[in-house]
């Protein structure tokens, strides 16, 4: 599949580098330092100045084709995610 995977937060770069490197992550994170990503996508806590934990799907055209939210204490479904996936490849390869 035709798919970009990446992490954002406001976290600085640098905390992201050793995340990535602790946890051996495959793909990049980003850093929204200045916050100007995270509050447009309503993943952005203003009261804590964090990031809140969602992932989206976004289509080649830019749009939001799924968003979930997950709890630090539950992970996120990435069976959910992967159906959407499917669903956009399958949609795309049509046209």
């Amino acid at each position: 599949m035709d798919a970009e995977v990446f992490g954002i937060s406001v976290d600085s770069w640098a905390t992201h580098a050793a995340f990535r490197e602790k946890l051996g992550l495959p793909f990049d994170l980003l850093s929204d330092w200045a916050r100007d990503v995270s509050p447009n996508y309503g993943a952005y806590d203003a009261v804590e100045m964090v990031s809140t934990r969602h992932s989206f799907l976004i289509d080649k055209q830019g749009k939001v084709r799924f968003t979930q939210q997950a709890r630090i204490t539950k992970p996120r479904d990435h069976d959910a995610m992967m159906k959407e996936l499917e669903k956009l490849y399958k949609t795309d390869k049509k046209d």
